[in-house]
């Protein structure tokens, strides 16, 4: 067997039964955005770990060293916030060529040095290797979290609400812009290049409400719906009209001849936050979070029972199965 006939969700669920938490510590393992220590009285630690490879997860020609940077952490804050948590230490790895210039490399942690002083988490430590000719970034990053904040994906309930911060679609079209010559569509290249990981934003509605299940959107929305919906043993109903776009993806849509929603479903890389609540939470939330964080929050749909399966309602009215189809390693 091949990784790639199983690909990375595949390889997760192979790994996760052969690494078995052996210390009570440990409340959560593999399988959510963060794993979960218990280790002090009313505070849960996070912890959280991505790697990031030249030519798969980001291109020197595409983007500046800070900019690399500053998106490579803000993709492991996003995960924190994904919890409900507060980022707190990180550690880097960096392996790179020996042709790099010393400029380049202090660029690429002045990136990173700026998102995590935005959103007080210290970078504490790390390591530095050669690479023979490309550049690899492993970070790992440090959260706590009070107890009654925390949020997994696995706590969905059945007649929840589905909602979402922000506006989906612009890293997506930002991506487009990037690989076309000539284009300059300033909003979605940042969008891409310089997401905001909402820690800020999860904080605030752990003020609020109680929140279900969360999880960020780094693979696409398909994909993260999914994710909640099989660790929580649940279905959702999603419908396509309440999907909120950002503004400028849809004239990159339309001159790629593509599709707004698909972007919005499958692109990833927004790193806003997908999560459940009940009903009845929605507006103290939305009125909440957005007088104290600038940020709107869109309900998008309905947690339903297991066997309704996981569908959204399109604009004429139809309902389809919605397929995973975000982002995947190995499959691609």
């Amino acid at each position: 067997m091949k990784i790639n006939s199983i690909g990375e969700f595949g390889v997760i669920e192979r790994i996760k039964r052969w690494v078995t938490p052996g210390d009570s510590s440990v409340l959560i393992g593999i399988g959510d955005d963060a794993a979960v220590i218990e280790d002090q009285p009313g505070l849960y630690r996070l912890i959280t770990t991505d790697a990031f490879v030249e030519g798969i997860h980001f291109k020197r020609e595409f983007a500046t060293p800070w900019q690399i940077g500053w998106k490579t952490m803000a993709a492991n804050l996003s995960d924190i916030a994904a919890m409900g948590g507060n980022p707190r230490w990180a550690v880097v790895c960096l392996a790179f060529p020996g042709t790099m210039s010393v400029g380049e490399v202090e660029e690429l942690y002045r990136g990173m040095d700026a998102v995590c002083s935005e959103f007080g988490c210290s970078i504490v430590g790390g390591d530095t290797s050669l690479s023979p000719d490309r550049m690899l970034i492993s970070i790992a990053v440090i959260g706590e979290v009070e107890k009654e904040r925390l949020a997994l994906r696995r706590s969905a309930k059945i007649g929840d609400a589905i909602c979402v911060t922000g506006d989906l679609g612009g890293a997506r079209a930002g991506l487009e812009v990037l690989k076309e010559k000539g284009q300059t569509d300033e909003k979605v290249v940042k969008r891409h290049l310089e997401p905001t990981p909402r820690v800020k934003e999860a904080r605030t509605m752990g003020e609020v409400a109680q929140i279900h299940a969360m999880i960020d959107i780094s693979d696409g929305l398909s994909s993260e719906v999914h994710h909640i919906c099989r660790e929580s043993g649940v279905g959702a109903r999603l419908f396509a009209v309440q999907v909120p776009i950002f503004p400028d993806a849809k004239q990159v849509a339309s001159r790629q001849g593509g599709s707004t929603l698909d972007y919005a479903l499958n692109g990833g890389e927004d790193f806003e936050l997908l999560f459940t609540l009940s009903p009845m939470d929605v507006e103290r939330l939305r009125a909440h979070l957005l007088s104290n964080t600038g940020t709107r929050v869109t309900i998008i749909g309905e947690i339903v029972e297991s066997e309704k399966g996981v569908v959204i309602v399109g604009e004429d009215g139809r309902e389809r199965e919605l397929t995973s189809l975000g982002y995947q390693h190995f499959l691609d």
